[in-house]
């Protein structure tokens, strides 16, 4: 009878971690986008101090900590297996519905604990304060006279940057060229952008390299932040045009920005000011990308004038990057894209993954109130 009672109390134990997952949801849904309170007491509260604990101490781990899990489960379900005690000789066997009813829990307090983590190490930044409504700025959009300017000048920049690049030549660039210490250059270039605008910066946000990268591109992705392990990936496939652009915007998550417009902006301002050519190349390049789509829908004859005069490096990137993604696409990418969109609206970001694109509006505001970067 003990052993029973012991047993219903584990249950009701685990119990706790739905009610803690829905009680982290609810918070969630009850605070809303642009809480004043969620900026004060948990951006730059909690957040700030989680950060700076796990950096300096888990953070530190010369091996990501997704691979870290990896093998830990392995072991785990290995030894379980190994271990397992055989069933007593004449033991009744529990009925389907039993084990139905024991694996739905077990999945119920997963996704519990999983739904309560996720808010509390970083999901409560969705509820922030706009980054748009903390620097004042307004973002009507562009026309397609306003995008092809923006267009003309990103391209200028991108060009100038590239040619600054050792060892560049018209065709797509090496991975050689890139900067050995990419990681805390960008941490250093975001630190100075998230300082500028009044932010905290908080601990030393690390983005890992992820293996094999084809199958995170395959989910089309190349890149994504782990909030359990409060660090940033990178698939190890992309090209070395993107990479500076790509690890500066999962480095963006980390810091506490969930909005992806929010990410790519914060990570074209830290590639912009950069000293290394490459990584200033990346950001502008990218976001070259962004607005030659916009100005692709709005205005197709002014897209092809902007295509045609790009230069011939700028061109190779792009051309090789379109390759290198077209390698990966397929149905895996386009389920796992409506399902994303599906979190995004989940989250309260209207725009879903439109909210990519919202960069663009972001930095044209940014670049008339403060200028554009040199």
């Amino acid at each position: 009878m003990a052993e029973t009672e012991a047993e219903k109390g584990r249950g009701l134990g685990r119990w706790l971690w739905v009610i803690a997952g829905a009680a982290a949801f609810g918070a969630h849904l009850l605070f809303g986008r642009d809480s004043a309170f969620v900026e004060r007491f948990y951006s730059r509260g909690l957040f700030v101090a989680l950060r700076w604990i796990w950096d300096y101490t888990l953070g530190l781990s010369p091996v990501p900590l997704l691979f870290v899990f990896w093998a830990a489960a392995a072991v785990w379900i290995a030894a379980r297996i190994l271990l397992r005690r055989p069933r007593r000789k004449g033991a009744a066997r529990p009925s389907p519905l039993v084990r139905i009813g024991r694996a739905a829990r077990s999945i119920a307090v997963l996704a519990g604990a999983l739904v309560f983590f996720f808010y509390v190490l970083w999901g409560f930044n969705y509820d922030r304060v706009r980054l748009e409504t903390h620097l004042g700025l307004a973002t009507p959009g562009l026309d397609a006279a306003g995008l092809a300017d923006e267009g003309a000048w990103t391209c200028r920049s991108a060009a100038e940057a590239r040619a600054a690049i050792p060892g560049a030549s018209d065709a797509a660039l090496d991975s050689r060229l890139l900067p050995s210490d990419l990681e805390s250059t960008l941490r250093a270039a975001l630190g100075r952008v998230l300082k500028d605008m009044g932010y905290p910066v908080p601990g030393r946000v690390r983005v890992r390299t992820f293996f094999p990268g084809g199958w995170m591109m395959r989910f089309s992705s190349s890149g994504i932040y782990i909030p359990y392990f409060a660090e940033g990936y990178a698939a190890g496939t992309i090209l070395p045009c993107e990479t500076p652009f790509t690890r500066a915007h999962e480095m963006a998550h980390g810091f506490g920005f969930t909005d992806e417009g929010d990410a790519n902006f914060l990570a074209f301002l830290a590639c912009a000011a950069s000293g290394d050519p490459l990584i200033r190349y990346s950001g502008f390049l990218s976001y070259w990308e962004y607005v030659a789509g916009d100005l692709s829908r709005a205005a197709p004859a002014e897209f092809k004038t902007l295509w045609s005069g790009l230069p011939a490096g700028m061109k190779a990137d792009i051309q090789a990057v379109q390759a290198n993604w077209n390698r990966y696409r397929g149905i895996i990418a386009r389920v796992s894209s409506r399902i994303y969109e599906r979190y995004l609206r989940s989250q309260g970001v209207r725009e879903g993954m439109m909210s990519y694109s919202r960069f663009v509006n972001l930095v044209a505001a940014w670049t008339k109130a403060k200028g554009r970067p040199k």
